[in-house]
């Protein structure tokens, strides 16, 4: 198949398939006599490969370590970085329920103050500034 059958089978744009060639994340597809490169079924698979990776949140130069040199994947570097990038996904999904946390507390501390007819002070406001984290 031709680079965009390639592209339409695997949901990638052409370009972004060249670039992965580019960096040889995938293999340049072999140059017919007309000079047009074809690819096969297994490149589709390569390119799933490569997108199921990143949804994960592998960095494409982080994909091609997974592999030993003879191109068999690494087990224990997957599990290894997988658990890591467990690890990081709970971090951030505490600073998320934080972040909601304080938008409630702010929420709730508007609406009763508010429905009072009242408006937050400054000591409040400078309070609420002193407890922001960066």
């Amino acid at each position: 198949m031709k680079i965009g059958e390639l592209a339409k089978q695997s949901g990638i744009a052409t370009s972004t398939i060249r670039y992965y060639e580019s960096i040889g994340l995938l293999p340049a597809g072999i140059r017919n006599s007309n000079g047009y490169r074809q690819y096969t079924a297994f490149s589709v698979e390569q390119l799933k490969m490569i997108k199921f990776a990143q949804s994960l949140g592998f960095s494409l130069e982080e994909i091609p370590t997974l592999r030993k040199p003879n191109e068999e994947l690494d087990h224990t570097a997957i599990i290894e970085r997988l658990t890591e990038k467990q690890q990081e996904a709970n971090a951030l999904i505490e600073q998320l329920q934080q972040k909601s946390d304080r938008i409630g507390s702010l929420i709730t501390l508007l609406n009763t103050n508010w429905s009072d007819g009242e408006c937050i002070g400054d000591e409040k406001i400078n309070e609420l500034l002193n407890e922001v984290q960066y």
